[in-house]
């Protein structure tokens, strides 16, 4: 038996549930794995409310974690019992034990925790991919991360800072500006309109050279309308706290912007691209180049607990389930 939490409905975090479940001897082509550390992800709030997929009762919830390997099946070669592991985006993760396909595991390299590596997994690898992949900040640009005390935005903000960018945060609260500047925000706005008015003043009306926005909702337009990126300038929605990301073509070709909704899954359709993609992740953790990682930590039977401290702005930054 192990302990899960699970989903049954679609709300607030009182459809949550903490209950007891059968664990099965891995399949051929699957991996038992003791779980260290289980990411959290404003997704999983998302999902947990209906707005990422239909109900299915009694689904365990999350897509990350890490831990250690306790059995294999048949078939795997790529990896020993005993042998420290991660995942991302593979439904079931809140659970104290769960069994995965092997083909969805990297291996986690010397020197790194089972909380860093769960916590740099969906989140480290999204900001990699926006600020390294799909546009490579470079030494003096400018940049806006609309959620830069969020998972996914403090690491993109630290990113684009230790590459060099000028970077300029956005946040919701008055709160939570100083954790924006501790992630490498220069500069720092509390809601949107404040930080359309601190980009246009910082940049003499020009725009950012770059986007970072996990708000979703109508905020490419805004931004756009608004000149906050510059002409020719790009945009990147990596998240959707306020609902799906969208743009007007009209004003995309107004302004000469490009605008990504990137999706994770699409990068790392195979097993090789997912283990190349987290070993740079984690290489430039060991660098430097996300900072020092201190993940809040609640119990796995406790995740209810977060989701309503997420909800309720009471909780940012990165977080941590640990059975």
């Amino acid at each position: 038996m192990t302990l899960v939490v699970a989903q049954y409905g679609q709300g607030g975090p009182e459809v949550m549930r903490a209950e007891e479940r059968d664990v099965a001897a891995p399949a051929a082509t699957q991996v038992e794995i003791e779980q260290k550390a289980i990411g959290f992800n404003y997704f999983d709030v998302l999902q947990r409310r209906g707005s990422m997929s239909d109900d299915e009762p009694g689904r365990v919830m999350g897509i990350e974690g890490a831990g250690v390997v306790t059995a294999i099946g048949a078939d795997v070669t790529d990896f020993a019992v005993g042998g420290p592991v991660g995942y991302l985006r593979s439904q079931g993760a809140y659970a104290a034990t769960r069994l995965m396909e092997a083909d969805l595991l990297f291996p986690l390299p010397k020197g790194i925790s089972f909380e860093a590596a769960a916590a740099l997994t969906v989140k480290g690898f999204t900001a990699w991919l926006c600020s390294v992949q799909l546009f490579e900040v470079q030494p003096g640009q400018t940049v806006l991360v609309t959620t830069a005390a969020g998972g996914v935005g403090s690491l993109t903000a630290r990113l684009a800072a230790y590459r060099g960018g000028l970077v300029i945060g956005a946040v919701g609260s008055e709160a939570k500006r100083a954790l924006a500047h501790e992630s490498g925000a220069g500069d720092v706005a509390v809601g949107l309109d404040e930080a359309i008015e601190l980009v246009a003043r910082l940049t003499d009306g020009n725009g950012v050279d770059v986007v970072f926005d996990g708000i979703g909702a109508d905020t490419a337009n805004r931004l756009l309308d608004a000149g906050t990126v510059r002409s020719g300038g790009t945009i990147i929605s990596s998240g959707a706290s306020g609902g799906w990301p969208r743009a007007d073509p009209d004003a995309i070709a107004r302004r000469g912007a490009t605008v990504v909704v990137p999706q994770v899954p699409n990068y790392i359709k195979t097993a090789a691209e997912l283990r190349a993609g987290m070993a740079e992740v984690f290489a430039l953790y060991l660098s430097g180049a996300f900072g020092e990682i201190s993940p809040a930590r609640y119990p796995l039977r406790e995740a209810a607990t977060l989701h309503a401290q997420v909800e309720s702005r009471a909780a940012s930054g990165i977080s941590v389930l640990v059975p």
